[in-house]
C-alpha cells in the first residue's frame, strides 16, 4: 500500500472565489492534520498548486515536516471545448479556477496519484479542519474492511446547482443498460427522506423499499419504469474530506461514466460539482458495503460570509460533542452545521 493526502491549494491572503485567507488556512490544516494525525502515521501530502507557491513559501509551510511536497499543476480548458460556450463566470460568482478545480477532482486526479505510484488517497480543502485525535491508520482501516471510499458527512445540493445532472445520470445508466447499486434509492416523490434515509451501512428505515426492489428489478427489462428525475433528493458526499482507493477510479467501466460527464462540460457550463458526479459514481458502480462513512471524530468545513455561516459547519465525532472546537464554533456562529447538512 502506498497512500496519500493531498490539498490543492492557493498561495494567497485574499483568494478570488470567497476573499478568504487561503494561505493562513493551509497552515491551519495542516498544523491539526499533524497533531491529530500525521505525526502518528507519516504519510505522504502532496500539495498541488498552480505555481504560486515559491520555494521559500514552500519551505515556511512545509516548516521542517518532511513528508510535505509540492506539485505544480497548469489548468485549461479541455481542447474539445467550445472556449465561447463557457462563461467566464458561472451565475457571476464561480469562476474559471473553481471550475478547473472541479474537474481536477472529478477526473484528472486519479490518473496523477497512480502514474506517482499511490494507490490511496485522501483529500483535504485548505479550510478543512480535523479537531480531535484519530488513533488508527485510515488506510488500513479502508483496505482491512475492504472499503473503496469514505466520507465524513452529507449535504445537500441546491437545485441551481444540479439542475439536470439526476437527467444526465439516468440517460446514461439507461442506455449502457447498467443496474445501479444505489443510485435509484435516492428518487422520492411521496416520502421526505430524512437524515436516517440516507445511508450506506443498510441502517435506513426503507418505506419505499418495495418500490426501490421494483425499480431495480425491471431496470434492464422495462424502459418506462424510471422514477422521474425531478425526484432525485440531492444527498451528497461533502467531498472536502474523502479517502478512496484508485483502482476504482480508474475501472474502464467508471472512466468510461467520468468521461461522458467531462465531454458534456456540466461542471464547466452547469457548474456541476465534484462532490455531486462522485456520489452518483459510488452509488452506481460501488455496493454499499464498500463505503463507509467516518463518524468518530470531529471534523470542520464552513463557508463563513461576513462573519455569518453560509454552508457546512463543524461535525462533531460520536462522544466529542463537548470538544473545545465545537463549543468555540457554536458559540460564534450559533450553531454547529447548517440546516441541510449532516
Amino acid at each position: 500500500m502506498k497512500p496519500c493526502i493531498i490539498y490543492l491549494a492557493q498561495n494567497t491572503k485574499k483568494d478570488q472565489q470567497y476573499g478568504r485567507d487561503s494561505r493562513s488556512m493551509l497552515v491551519k490544516s495542516l498544523n491539526l492534520l499533524y497533531k491529530n494525525y500525521n505525526n502518528q502515521f507519516g504519510h505522504d501530502i502532496i500539495i498541488f498548486h498552480e505555481g504560486d507557491f515559491d520555494l521559500k513559501s514552500q519551505e515556511e509551510v512545509i516548516s521542517g515536516r518532511k513528508e510535505i511536497t509540492f506539485e505544480t499543476i497548469q489548468f485549461s480548458l479541455p481542447d474539445f471545448l467550445n472556449p465561447s460556450e463557457i462563461p467566464d463566470k458561472w451565475d457571476g460568482l464561480f469562476g474559471m479556477g473553481y471550475r478547473h478545480m472541479m474537474r481536477f477532482y472529478s477526473l484528472t486526479i486519479f490518473n496523477v496519484l497512480k502514474n506517482k505510484g499511490y494507490d490511496w488517497f485522501m483529500r483535504m480543502d485548505d479550510d478543512s479542519f480535523i479537531h480531535s485525535k484519530i488513533e488508527y491508520n485510515i488506510f488500513d482501516f479502508m483496505a482491512k474492511n475492504e472499503y473503496k471510499y469514505g466520507y465524513r458527512a452529507l449535504i445537500k445540493e441546491p437545485e441551481k446547482t444540479s439542475h439536470g445532472f439526476s437527467e444526465m445520470v439516468l440517460a446514461y445508466i439507461k442506455a449502457e443498460g447498467i443496474k445501479p447499486y444505489t443510485f435509484l434509492e435516492n428518487f422520492d416523490s411521496s416520502i421526505q427522506l430524512n437524515k436516517d434515509a440516507f445511508s450506506f451501512k443498510g441502517k435506513i428505515k426503507r418505506k419505499i423499499l418495495s418500490v426501490i426492489d421494483s425499480i431495480s428489478t425491471k431496470l434492464n427489462h422495462d424502459l418506462n419504469n424510471w422514477p422521474e428525475p425531478n425526484e432525485w433528493n440531492r444527498w451528497t458526499f461533502y467531498t472536502n474530506f474523502l479517502v478512496t482507493h484508485v483502482d476504482f477510479w480508474l475501472r474502464p467501466d467508471v472512466q468510461s461514466f467520468l468521461h461522458y460527464f467531462d465531454r458534456v462540460a456540466g461542471g464547466y457550463k452547469y457548474r456541476w460539482g465534484d462532490h455531486i458526479l462522485q456520489t452518483a459514481t459510488t452509488q452506481i458502480f460501488l455496493p454499499e458495503n464498500k463505503v463507509h462513512k467516518f463518524n468518530d471524530w470531529t471534523y470542520e468545513h464552513a463557508t463563513i460570509k461576513n462573519g455569518k455561516l453560509d454552508w457546512g459547519g463543524i461535525y462533531a465525532g460520536v462522544g466529542d460533542e463537548e470538544n473545545p472546537a465545537v463549543l468555540e464554533f457554536k458559540k460564534k456562529y450559533g450553531k454547529v452545521k447548517i440546516k441541510n447538512s449532516y
